[in-house]
């Protein structure tokens, strides 16, 4: 099975005012999802986040997928994540809607799934993020019956529903394929034990996750799968821009790279040293006091940039797998995660809140044209994975 590829669109608006950025972006965000179609990508994702002001604000994961997917024929759309802690979207909605979204893609939908990015969204339900994991767990147990019995009931710790047809059912059979956000070892072999996908980001050089990948696949060669299969993928995120003119794409990366530094130090507060760093700070917090949080570490400099950003040189942005600079640069930083083991690159064309979206989309058509074809039909030792038929 050769190397899949995937487009990620995270809806950052950045700062005030917005007036009609937000809509914009997000409208955008769409149209890249249909250019990557028509490039020939593999799949769309799209985040869920709540009140994570400029950083995201797509609150919607599976309305993004439905609308790419309704204006398309072929690619693949992917809630990347659609948040199943019952008080935020009760499994049964999340059943229903996904059902739906495979009814009018005609089986073109994959549930990702996780519980959110950090207590910032969470604590919006009152939700506590010590309980997410469980409330994770209960609910990837129960969505796969609700769209494979014909009756379904359930009597959990954290739901509860009576004897009830789930309706619709989704047109794939035995249903849609899952997916988690993992964002640690744990979870990465948890997936694999539970038969699904794992969805991981790549921050630093693509090497380091190999152990993660190795785990991955250990653990998914005895798994005990909670739907009807095994979902035998494991994917990376990685930030790119491909243009002909290599200068030019490291130029538009640089000013875009260090945007959402502040934002994501202070809102995923569930990475241990972002933890550490807000221990003390009561929760819920206030979004006044997260506003101050993020300036205060704007202005220090201590901000914690998610994507490698020492230097601009090919050298250094293909070590640690930055998908920057021409179609051939590209094409060798993407040989890296082929060599690791990754089933999926999912590439984010907007990186930060002002790359100008006639670049992302050149982007997009170039990877096309330019870096897809050269890992088609090349042989590997993945094993394809089991697909829902339709």
């Amino acid at each position: 099975m050769s190397l899949e590829f995937g487009v990620f669109q995270g809806a950052s608006v950045g700062p005030r005012p917005w007036n009609g950025r937000e809509a914009r972006r997000i409208r955008q965000d769409i149209e890249v999802g249909i250019a990557a179609d028509r490039a020939g990508f593999d799949t769309f994702w799209a985040p869920e986040h709540h009140c994570l002001e400029e950083y995201s604000h797509n609150s919607s994961s599976h309305l993004s997928c439905l609308a790419v997917g309704i204006q398309t024929q072929r690619i693949r759309v992917v809630t990347g994540i659609f948040n199943l802690c019952p008080p935020i979207n009760h499994p049964i909605r999340v059943a229903e809607q996904i059902a739906m979204i495979d009814i009018l893609t005609n089986g073109r939908v994959e549930l990702g799934t996780g519980r959110g990015s950090g207590s910032t969204e969470v604590n919006t339900f009152g939700v506590a993020a010590d309980e997410t994991r469980a409330m994770w767990e209960e609910a990837i147990r129960a969505i796969p019956k609700m769209w494979t019995q014909d009756l379904f009931s359930w009597q959990g710790k954290y739901f509860s529903v009576p004897e009830r047809c789930v309706l619709p059912k989704p047109v794939q059979r035995p249903h849609p394929p899952l997916w988690v956000t993992a964002s640690n070892p744990g979870t990465v072999t948890l997936a694999g034990r539970m038969g699904i996908g794992a969805a991981m980001f790549n921050f630093a050089d693509p090497e380091l996750s190999r152990p993660l990948v190795e785990a991955y696949k250990n653990a998914v060669r005895q798994a005990e799968p909670v739907g009807e299969f095994v979902y035998d993928k494991i994917m990376t995120i990685a930030p790119t821009m491909c243009l002909e003119d290599g200068e030019e794409a490291r130029a538009l990366y640089s000013v875009a790279a260090g945007a959402v530094a502040a934002h994501f130090s202070v809102y995923f507060d569930t990475i241990p040293a972002f933890g550490e760093r807000l221990a003390k700070e009561p929760r819920p917090i206030a979004q006044t006091r997260l506003r101050e949080l993020i300036r205060e570490l704007a202005s220090s400099g201590a901000a914690t940039n998610p994507f490698a950003n020492e230097s601009l040189a090919p050298d250094y942005l293909r070590q640690n797998g930055i998908c920057v600079g021409t179609p051939a640069e590209v094409t060798a930083t993407l040989r890296r995660f082929e060599a690791v083991g990754f089933d999926q690159v999912v590439l984010v064309p907007v990186v930060g809140f002002d790359t100008p979206h006639d670049k992302s989309l050149e982007s997009v058509r170039l990877l096309g044209e330019k870096v897809l074809p050269a890992f088609r039909g090349r042989s590997s030792n993945r094993q394809n994975p089991k697909r829902p038929t339709i």
